[in-house]
């Protein structure tokens, strides 16, 4: 029988020593390490972009379950054909069959919701 074998874990201070590690942390940071950090950093943001439409999707869903089966008149919007007929198409295309006054709503709140700061400073 195997051992049960441990999985190993790289160490980045395992190369350097202890002058190293001192000097790394101890001197002032130059301008080159500056743009590291911030490239860093851009590439956090556009991963945390990349997550957005994960969730996004899962909002949309939300919403979906939340205005399926709503009962009441509601309120009345007069939208374009073209709209319209857009939301048909997007209905017909999806494998469920959901009701268009609940995939407009759906639509409508997951934008608003993934806008709310660009929405407020119009």
């Amino acid at each position: 029988m195997k051992k049960n074998e441990r999985p190993t874990i790289d160490n980045p201070l395992a190369n350097m020593g202890l002058d190293q590690i001192v000097r790394g942390i101890t001197q002032p940071k130059v301008s080159k390490d500056i743009q590291d950090e911030q490239e860093q950093d851009e590439k956090v943001n556009t991963e945390k972009k990349a997550k957005s439409k994960r969730t996004s999707k899962k909002l949309f869903e939300e919403n979906i379950a939340k205005y399926t089966g709503v009962g009441g008149q509601g309120e009345a919007i007069w939208l374009p054909k073209e709209v319209k007929k857009e939301l048909e198409k997007i209905r017909v295309n999806s494998s469920r069959n959901i009701p268009l006054r609940t995939l407009a709503s759906a639509i409508i709140m997951t934008y608003i919701e993934e806008n709310k700061e660009k929405l407020e400073s119009l």
